[in-house]
């Protein structure tokens, strides 16, 4: 069978610059919707619209959603769109699924990404979700089986692990494939900066919150909000381990523990060993305490030299490496928008990115890890998505993304009480 140009994109994880689309009187005009209008949701705003420009096309804003609905109206009057089309609660999404976007933008906290996905599906939307897609292995299967029905559909979806639209890692991925540094025998993953305890992440509960309202608002700081830090952050660099080596990781061992947080259940700290078979183990360490050393990369290492993913890579023989620049040729250095710009680019050329499987799995891989660190097992893939009869297959939340929507208030969580591992 012979792969179209965006499917062989798609297949390697590479991207390429596509043409540009000046239209004349006759410019191609993208309408689209964001649900979640916090830092992420408004900056892929801006993104998607700057992508368009760079196409000679437009982007529109036609709704917006948020649980506080003051968000959504605030992206509306900075983007042109009328507030009547800002939506608050947590159903708000659903009157964006009646508008007439053709795209809907999902970054609210990563509880509601399936559900919200789902409806995309549904109203025959094309979707940016993004990273993680979920926060429990139940989750991960609802999205799984989205990204099936949009297949089917014939909708795109675009996900928010970026680095795989980064100009540094698309010049490395061809050289690393074609073997350059031999086969890959091991690598370590790092994800260690600050606390994320910023007026963005951490607001104390005021006596007017309901408990949805309250982690809705501290989304990060609860596991079953937003899946820890090593599933929300540390997903970037665990999928780079991923697409550079070409396959997922098989079992999952860890250690983590909570030293700091004042608010909510994550941990502070993660250490992750991950087999991906073949005798090749990954490392992944991710640590987010203020006054620590800062460190973010993926380093693997070859038979023939090493690779510092969006870095350098090194041969033992010193022989220079050849890096693919056709790869990044006339395209901008700032992957946030060039993600929307390949996104945008099969929308209009009929080869539509999809993503949905990739951040799936990466969402999986992390957790895996968080798992393993709370229980102290080791925790396999099948364990999340195929096998029924494992303890963590149904791992889940005590509360879903539609409870949200019941009327009722949703349970709030033991605050720092972190899980012990060992117990049950």
């Amino acid at each position: 069978m012979k792969l179209s140009r965006r499917s062989f994109v798609a297949a390697t994880g590479m991207a390429v610059a596509a043409p540009q689309f000046m239209m004349g009187q006759n410019q191609r005009i993208f309408k689209f919707a964001v649900v979640g209008c916090g830092g992420r949701g408004s900056g892929a705003v801006c993104d998607i619209t700057k992508a368009a420009e760079r196409m000679g096309c437009k982007a529109v804003l036609v709704a917006a959603a948020d649980f506080f609905v003051d968000k959504a109206q605030k992206v509306c009057k900075q983007h042109g769109c009328d507030d009547k089309y800002a939506f608050g609660g947590a159903s708000g999404y659903r009157k964006v699924m009646e508008s007439d976007a053709e795209i809907v933008l999902l970054a609210a906290p990563p509880i509601f990404r399936a559900l919200h996905a789902e409806a995309c599906v549904k109203a025959g939307k094309h979707i940016f979700a993004e990273k993680p897609i979920a926060t429990d292995p139940a989750g991960i299967r609802a999205f799984l089986k989205v990204v099936a029905d949009a297949k089917a559909a014939d909708l795109s979806i675009l996900a928010g692990t970026v680095h795989r639209h980064n100009n540094r890692a698309l010049r490395q991925i061809k050289p690393i494939r074609d073997g350059v540094i031999g086969a890959i025998r091991g690598g370590t993953v790092y994800r260690c900066h600050g606390g994320m305890n910023q007026s963005g992440y951490m607001h104390p509960r005021r006596s007017e919150d309901t408990n949805a309202s309250y982690m809705a608002a501290s989304w990060y700081m609860f596991k079953e909000m937003s899946g820890d830090h090593f599933t929300e952050q540390a997903i970037h660099e665990v999928d780079l381990a991923n697409w550079f080596i070409g396959r997922y990781p098989k079992t999952a061992m860890g250690i983590g523990a909570r030293h700091r947080r004042i608010i909510g259940n994550i941990y502070d700290c993660f250490s992750v060993d991950y087999n991906y078979d073949n005798d090749l183990h990954i490392h992944a360490i991710a640590r987010q305490i203020n006054g620590c050393s800062d460190r973010c990369c993926t380093s693997l290492a070859g038979e023939a030299g090493t690779v510092d993913v969006l870095g350098k890579i090194k041969r033992f023989d010193g022989k220079e490496v050849v890096y693919d620049e056709d790869a990044v040729k006339g395209r901008d250095s700032n992957g946030l928008i060039m993600e929307h710009f390949d996104f945008l680019s099969g929308l209009v050329s009929g080869d539509f990115v999809q993503e949905g499987e990739q951040v799936a799995m990466a969402t999986a891989t992390t957790m895996m890890g968080v798992l393993a660190a709370y229980t102290g097992g080791t925790v396999r893939m099948s364990d999340l998505l195929s096998n029924a009869d494992s303890e963590y297959y149904n791992m889940n939340n005590s509360f879903t993304a539609l409870d949200f929507e019941s009327g009722k208030d949703v349970p709030l969580p033991p605050e720092g009480v972190a899980p012990v591992p060992g117990k049950a």
